[in-house]
């Protein structure tokens, strides 16, 4: 006889759509749906069934809770038909005097007997075709979780993951679940989990281990420990790029040892060379046993590193002279350098830099470097880097005495052929140095090199409008050499005061930040569209004189103080052009701003803005400039639209200078100063810059803005106020001072 469907009636003739309701959820289900009390021999149809599965899911907010009590009434049928179990009233007795809890015996015998745990988890999802992170279809590239990752999602986040479940390969880093993964992972449903004795055993091992780790102050061993911005402050990587680092020094000979992994001495070494703490204080961070372990971690890391890396990103023999040529050299250098016509010229710029040391017992050793200049013992070593900033080669370091200047050690260089120098370079290359290397030009020239230098203003006062921007031609390629200076000191390290033990370790010291900089750091500046037209126009307008100079010469207005009168500067605010920011900003080599400025296309650079409100608030005696401040101008009496703002020097009391400014209410018409360099018009000086910045932008400006160091001298007192200027005669060396 055809049995049919509880809930629909239909008719049951096949054996495989025949489903009992044997599951408590279903035939709760079945039941408030037909109102009939079920019980769990009757039978349900596919579609009825395929009805609850859909509602099921449907109703996310009781599927938990429907497993679970599936799971509960699993339980307690499969303990009520089972022999060995027996369900006992546990009675646990605390000793108040030992504070040591125990259980009958019976319970532990029945323990024991099975030696099995059940045990009620929140798990992932353990699906071949779902991802257990993001739960999405899985892809081809579906891993399986590790059992690394298993045990720290489970201690960590109380979730267990199956064996053999399955994610995307989006979420790994380095074969591990990334940070943000790790945070992702929710329970997808309660599981019972049944675990014997060597399972429970392993368990508490590892939860041991994970507890002794997490006691450690810091820890590269695992990359989820740190976060991103830690990983950069300790060792100036990326977390990324810290993985990609360890990954190319493991290849080398450096193995791990029973005080540290690779991944340990790596990190230890880079938070030396980016802190430059003590090794103490190294071992108390990594809770290693003394500071004589940690040099010697130190040590091997450093040789793995140079054995490894240092090759393939440091010195000549690593980079072609025409990948320099293709790769890290900017327009705007070819342009200025080479007239943009030849594209077989390599362009590097030379300089050297800094490394304070401590005073040494060795007499010879400690007049060898000290710096006269400096005042203080210190070694150098040259820097050699292209247009881009990218850093050829750092050879050194060398003595720092008066026979160890710019321009011996460049001949010393260039003589020995260091590090293959001269077979690397070829004829009419160009080498941008700057003054200090003058005594070093004949042979640069010698060898066939052309060699580009500022000029020396030789007891003159000011540099003629050519020579000023000639120099400031060089200066725009030429500060990328002091930006890498710069990089470079971001390793305290070699920015504080080296210790002279240390001094055997400081030529591979400095190799391998060099190195460092140049992989995984970006360039320092690169070619825009607009360079090569820049370029042409500042060819045109280099050799051209500055007519507001000439104009100043002819009519005698540069020393006749008569001819000035003394205003306010609002008489003259509302026929000054007004700019934004941006085009204060803008305004670079050849850019054409919004308003007019002649044929003079190069106006303030980023040096000279960051200089321009420290010289407008000494002007005005305030650092509140959107008030009414006391800004006086002095106008020419023959010329109403020329003016001239006195302005202190920034290093000197004894000298004041008288930027120029001729304009109109749309334009500026041109400017030039009694400075050294006041005479150029590709770019401008502080002084110009800083009347321009707050007669054009500032004073328009409404919201104050607090300058914490106008404050800093009401730190400190000035002892002028109670000084004595007057000259003092022999006759008072023997009398007492006394209060009055």
């Amino acid at each position: 006889m055809n049995e049919r469907c509880c809930p629909c009636g239909a008719r049951l003739d096949r054996s495989s759509c025949v489903r009992p309701l044997k599951s408590p959820c279903l035939r709760m289900f079945m039941s408030i749906r037909t109102l009939i009390s079920l019980s769990n021999d009757q039978k349900v149809c596919n579609v009825c069934r395929h009805l609850y599965i859909k509602w099921k899911s449907e109703n996310s907010e009781f599927s938990a809770m429907l497993d679970h009590f599936e799971n509960d009434m699993m339980v307690i049928n499969d303990d009520a038909n089972s022999d060995s179990y027996e369900f006992l009233d546990v009675q646990v007795q605390t000793d108040d005097s030992s504070r040591l809890t125990t259980v009958e015996s019976s319970t532990l015998i029945a323990t024991t007997n099975h030696q099995l745990v059940k045990l009620q988890l929140n798990a992932t999802s353990s699906s071949n075709t779902k991802c257990c992170v993001c739960r999405e279809n899985l892809c081809d590239h579906a891993v399986k979780i590790t059992s690394q990752d298993r045990d720290f999602i489970f201690f960590s986040r109380n979730i267990w993951i199956p064996e053999g479940a399955r994610c995307c390969s989006g979420h790994l880093i380095n074969n591990l679940l990334s940070k943000e993964a790790v945070d992702q992972i929710k329970p997808f449903s309660i599981r019972y989990q049944e675990l014997s004795s060597p399972d429970v055993q392993l368990l508490l091992n590892k939860a041991q281990t994970l507890f002794e780790n997490g006691k450690k102050r810091f820890s590269f061993d695992d990359p989820r420990d740190l976060n991103d911005d830690e990983y950069c402050l300790l060792t100036s990587l990326s977390r990324d790029n810290f993985n990609d680092f360890v990954q190319i020094v493991s290849s080398s000979t450096i193995r791990p040892s029973c005080n540290r992994t690779i991944r340990t001495a790596v990190g230890i070494y880079l938070c030396k060379l980016r802190l430059g703490i003590s090794n103490r204080l190294l071992a108390c961070m990594f809770q290693i046993a003394d500071k004589r372990t940690v040099s010697r971690v130190i040590n091997s890391a450093r040789q793995a590193i140079v054995k490894s890396f240092v090759p393939d990103n440091l010195g000549f023999g690593h980079v072609t002279r025409e990948d320099v040529i293709g790769r890290h050299t900017t327009t705007i250098a070819r342009e200025l350098m080479c007239g943009g016509d030849s594209t077989d010229t390599a362009i590097i710029i030379i300089d050297g830099t800094y490394l304070y040391i401590q005073k040494s017992r060795n007499n010879e050793f400690q007049r060898k470097t000290f710096n006269l200049y400096k005042k203080r013992s210190l070694l150098k070593p040259m820097m050699i880097v292209t247009t881009t900033g990218y850093i050829v080669a750092c050879i050194g370091p060398f003595l720092s005495d008066f026979n160890n200047n710019d321009a011996a050690i460049m001949k010393d260089i260039l003589l020995r052929n260091t590090d293959h120098i001269l077979s690397w370079l070829k004829e009419h290359d160009i080498l941008v140095v700057d003054r200090g290397f003058r005594d070093s030009i004949g042979v640069m020239k010698a060898l066939g090199l052309e060699a580009i230098m500022p000029s020396f203003l030789d007891g003159r006062r000011q540099f003629s409008a050519e020579e000023a921007n000639e120099s400031r031609c060089i200066t725009k390629i030429r500060w990328v050499v002091e930006a890498a200076n710069r990089r470079l000191k971001q390793f305290k390290y070699v920015a504080n005061t080296i210790q002279n033990s240390s001094l055997v370790y400081l030529e591979s010291d400095m190799s391998i930040a060099c190195a460092l900089i140049n992989h995984y750091q970006p360039p320092m500046t690169r070619s825009k569209l607009e360079d090569e037209e820049i370029g042409a126009q500042i060819m045109q307008l280099r050799q051209q004189k500055n007519k507001i100079q000439l104009l100043l010469e002819e009519n005698n207005l540069i020393r006749r103080f008569s001819l000035w009168e003394i205003i306010n500067h609002t008489e003259i605010i509302d026929g000054f052009p007004i700019m934004t920011q941006d085009d204060l900003g803008d305004l670079t080599f050849g850019n054409e701003s919004s308003f007019n400025f002649s044929q003079l296309s190069v106006f303030i650079g980023i040096f000279q803005l960051k200089r321009a409100r420290s010289y407008a608030e000494e002007r005005c005696s305030t650092t509140n400039l959107t008030s009414a401040v006391a800004y006086s101008v002095h106008r020419c009496k023959i010329i109403p639209n020329l003016i001239r703002i006195p302005t202190q020097s920034a290093h000197s009391n004894r000298v004041t200078y008288h930027p120029t400014i001729h304009f109109t209410d749309q334009a500026i018409l041109g400017w030039w100063c009694d400075c050294f360099t006041g005479a150029r018009f590709l770019g401008c000086c502080s002084h110009i810059a800083s009347a321009i910045w707050f007669l054009s932008y500032q004073r328009w400006q409404t919201q104050q803005r607090h300058m914490s160091s106008g404050e800093y001298k009401n730190l400190t007192t000035d002892s002028i106020h109670v000084s004595d200027f007057y000259d003092s005669s022999d006759d008072d060396d023997s009398q007492r001072y006394s209060l009055a």
